[in-house]
């Protein structure tokens, strides 16, 4: 019977921990809580879902103002400084390719739209002459 009374203070301890663990809140989670609350409260009101103009990256700089020679004797930090360089400069080259993939693609729609548009105003001036001609036929007949 010891061992009963040893059980059941070990689960009143174990109850007694869950309970002093409690979660940590979190600012982001609570901000978008209230802002999800706020958007059902204003359900009538439209939201603004436009893409800023700002771009992702900034241009390089016309002037480079801490070159890096081929010097012997680097620092410490150098490669630190080369490594960020590099990842500015191959998020903007990828960033361009993206650009101008999009440019692309959106030509060829635009292409592939007149072409299709043009064919449709043929074919509905086509389709135009012959109801002109039945028309003019059956004037014709009736006089």
């Amino acid at each position: 019977m010891a061992s009963d009374g040893n059980r059941s203070s070990d689960s009143e301890s174990s109850h007694h921990d869950d309970s002093s663990l409690k979660r940590k809140r979190n600012p982001l989670v609570d901000k978008q809580r209230s802002h999800i609350s706020y958007l059902m409260k204003h359900i009538d009101k439209p939201i603004d879902l436009s893409v800023s103009e700002k771009p992702a990256i900034k241009p390089p700089p016309d002037i480079v103002l801490n070159v890096r020679g081929s010097s012997a004797g680097a620092g410490s930090s150098d490669f630190s400084i080369y490594r960020n360089q590099r990842r500015k400069e191959n998020l903007r080259i990828k960033l361009m390719e993206a650009e101008a993939a999009a440019d692309r693609i959106q030509e060829e729609f635009e292409n592939e739209m007149e072409s299709l548009k043009q064919k449709d105003d043929e074919k509905t001036a086509r389709n135009r002459a012959k109801r002109q001609k039945r028309k003019n036929r059956a004037k014709k007949s009736k006089k």
